[in-house]
């Protein structure tokens, strides 16, 4: 790999580099692809209130795993970790951060099992 390393003024440089995904990577596991369905819904009110927020935080992991879709070479386990983060919030008590940018402008009520 020839990658070009970027010098800065202080010395110190940086390169960006893509490394394949490991063999046994579980996005490219053989399979018949069958959903794991943990939050399997009827048809309903709840059930296109739930699709809505998957397809939003769907939407933010993407965005966010992709540099807002600059980068095509991106990581897939970053995507699932967005999308965790997109769906239920930061790893926190109250799932918002202390960074107030961070957090939606209108902060939805914490989720109890039910939409």
């Amino acid at each position: 790999m020839n990658t070009p390393v970027t010098v800065l003024p202080d010395g110190s440089g940086f390169f960006t580099a893509s490394f394949p995904l490991p063999r046994d990577h579980w996005s490219t596991v053989d399979g018949a692809n069958v959903p794991p369905m943990p939050l399997r819904m009827a048809e309903g009110d709840a059930r296109k209130r739930m699709a809505d927020a998957i397809r939003a935080a769907t939407k933010y992991a993407i965005r966010a795993s992709t540099f807002n879709g600059k980068d095509p070479d991106f990581d897939p386990d970053a995507l699932v970790q967005n999308m965790v983060v997109g769906l239920l919030g930061y790893h926190t008590a109250d799932g918002l951060t202390d960074d107030s940018w961070g957090n939606p402008e209108l902060v939805p009520p914490l989720f109890q099992g039910r939409l």
